[in-house]
């Protein structure tokens, strides 16, 4: 690109960079100043801003209406199982915090895909969806050797071969393990209640009180 085209660009692009990234507007004021007192760029720096640009086509901007416009109840619960799981994690804070906090966020493509859509999330989404072992009001027996999930929980019961109540069986994910579906439970003949993994109950034997 010739000089002119660079200055065209950036002069074009300076009317969309309060909707970048902060990243994005201060790479954009920083090259945009050295264009002015040098009127050179490297060719690094001129593919960076022809990235920037691009999220801000036409056709980029039609994409993200139509996305923002047509974002689904089915995909915001699926976005907010995620935020669940990864608010246990330490991953993704920000965006986890404004999914969790304000019911009408709606991320960014790269924000959803990056959150829902990876090898963690699938397994995280599976188990909330799946068919519970053990069905509310259901008997079961806390195993004798439990998950970490279960270990770390504060208050939970810690003796063995325990009978319990299954009260609920769609509480948050917190684990991307096999089982990891969550419960909430009460202790048979009691009235505390706790939260426990698919993994940490067996059947309650026949005849067992």
């Amino acid at each position: 690109m010739n000089t002119e085209e660079i200055k065209s660009l950036l002069d074009s692009l300076a009317d969309y960079i309060p909707q970048a990234s902060q990243w994005e507007q201060g790479f954009f004021e920083s090259v945009k100043a050295q264009f002015d007192r040098k009127h050179i760029l490297s060719d690094k720096q001129l593919g960076t801003i022809q990235k920037i640009a691009g999220k801000f086509s036409p056709k980029a901007i039609r994409e993200r209406e139509v996305w923002y416009g047509s974002f689904t109840d089915a995909q915001r619960e699926t976005m907010r199982v995620c935020a669940d799981y990864y608010k246990g994690t330490g991953y993704y804070k920000d965006l986890v915090h404004s999914i969790l906090n304000n019911s009408e966020f709606v991320p960014s493509p790269k924000q959803y895909k990056m959150l829902c859509e990876n090898k963690y999330a699938a397994k995280v989404l599976d188990a909330y969806g799946s068919e519970p072992r053990f069905p509310v009001g259901s008997l079961a027996t806390l195993r004798k050797v439990r998950s970490n999930g279960y270990l770390a929980i504060s208050g939970a019961p810690a003796w063995r071969d325990i009978n319990v109540l299954v009260l609920t069986t769609n509480e948050p994910i917190v684990s991307s393990a096999k089982g990891a579906k969550r419960y909430k439970c009460m202790i048979v003949g009691g009235t505390d209640t706790f939260y426990c993994e698919e993994r940490d109950l067996k059947k309650m034997k026949r005849g067992k009180k």
